[in-house]
């Protein structure tokens, strides 16, 4: 798997799966529960949004389209 996009917020980070997920794309979050333990690793790192290599220009295709709406609004 690689990483197509890393955020801080979880809420946004589960948007983005739904979304992905909506358009046929498998997905996980990394490093989203090891905030609660090691709130200086979500910090630095980030929750990180990983898609399988294949799906990873649609993945960034889809996001970026919806980062795009959501910076109109």
């Amino acid at each position: 798997m690689v990483e197509v996009y890393s955020t801080l917020y979880i809420v946004e980070a589960d948007i983005i799966k739904s979304i992905l997920e909506n358009n046929g794309i498998n997905c996980t979050l990394w490093d989203s529960h090891i905030g609660l333990a090691y709130p200086a690793v979500t910090l630095s790192k980030g929750i990180r949004i990983m898609v399988e290599e294949k799906d990873y220009e649609e993945a960034r295709e889809i996001i970026n389209d919806y980062l795009s709406q959501e910076r109109k609004e």
